[in-house]
């Protein structure tokens, strides 16, 4: 069928106003109702944009920081430890020795000051353990005390009682073998800064003996409860006689025995003749209650370990390194 003119130019002017979308009426349909004004449709609400406040700038232009908080040190929890083994002599043979480490052991990287405890004549390497040394020096260590440090206990087999001092005695075990073993292995502090010997009964003679010949290589020596009873010692390698003729230096000595003690006679006398000298020698002398026995030394370990390490330093970076 063929549309009059004026339908189809109505039909192109609804297709321009509608987008193009053709409408094709027959001769049945009503006509579209008429399209609202173009203005009404293309009409898009205005908003109004926000209000920018000077905090709110700021807020934009400057992030705010997440905080980092800084980790938190974790406290070393590793307690001080026993540990036994032996060491090679070539003056008497392998020689069983306990070492006590302290807590945190090794962890700072750091050298640690070393005492050195010889035991008495009926004794092996166990006696200073057995006393509880390795639990009074973790107590003074752990309060802030005494400075972290190593305490070796070493035996004295058949030589020490064999034996009254000089080259191949056990002074040889103590000063050639125990000693550069100790410092190799276990982060000693390999100066006589970082050493003290001591010992009891037969092992206080030893001490004597070995720091009162070579004192330039110790700190601090104590003989507790020194028997100085060997007939065998010659002047030169006797304490009642080195005590006095050797030039000691700094050395720091300490001697105490129980004032009931069978073996008081020698240590006295040679306390006496060290603060008769001229110029007198120093040294610390403590006159006790008590026998020769494991009970006496065993109640005066803390005085014993408070005295020894009163000269090292607390501070740990007071140590050098250790580089083994």
């Amino acid at each position: 069928m063929r549309l009059p003119p004026r339908t189809i130019g109505l039909c192109v002017l609804l297709v321009g106003l509608l987008g193009c979308q053709a409408v094709v009426a027959s001769p049945e349909s009503p006509l579209p109702t008429a399209v609202p004004p173009l203005s009404l449709v293309l009409t898009i609400p205005a908003t109004t944009p926000p209000t920018v406040t000077p905090e709110m700038a700021t807020a934009v232009a400057t992030p705010t920081p997440t905080a980092t908080q800084p980790p938190t040190a974790t406290p070393c929890a590793s307690p001080g430890r026993i540990e036994t083994g032996t060491f090679p002599s070539l003056t008497a043979g392998p020689m069983a020795y306990r070492v006590y480490l302290p807590p945190c052991f090794g962890m700072d990287g750091r050298t640690y000051p070393t005492l050195y405890l010889l035991p008495g004549s009926v004794h092996t390497d166990a006696i200073w353990d057995t006393l509880g040394a390795d639990e009074t020096a973790e107590a003074g260590i752990t309060t802030g005390s005494w400075p972290p440090f190593l305490i070796v206990m070493a035996d004295g087999g058949w030589i020490a009682n064999n034996s009254s001092g000089g080259p191949g005695s056990y002074e040889s075990v103590i000063l050639n073998d125990l000693m550069p073993y100790v410092e190799q292995t276990h982060c000693a502090w390999a100066e006589p800064a970082g050493r003290a010997i001591g010992g009891l009964s037969r092992g206080g003679y030893w001490a004597l003996e070995i720091a009162f010949r070579f004192p330039e290589q110790f700190a601090s020596v104590g003989g507790h409860s020194a028997a100085l009873l060997d007939t065998y010692a010659w002047p030169a390698v006797n304490p009642q006689y080195t005590g006095l003729s050797q030039t000691l230096g700094e050395l720091r000595i300490y001697l105490d025995i129980g004032a009931n003690d069978y073996v008081i006679h020698n240590i006295r006398q040679l306390h006496e003749a060290m603060e008769t000298a001229v110029p007198p020698i120093p040294h610390t002398w403590v006159l006790n209650d008590g026998f020769h026995e494991e009970a006496y030394w065993q109640a005066h370990l803390p005085d014993y370990l408070a005295w020894y390490t009163a000269p090292w330093p607390v501070d740990r970076e007071a140590y050098p390194p250790c580089t083994r």
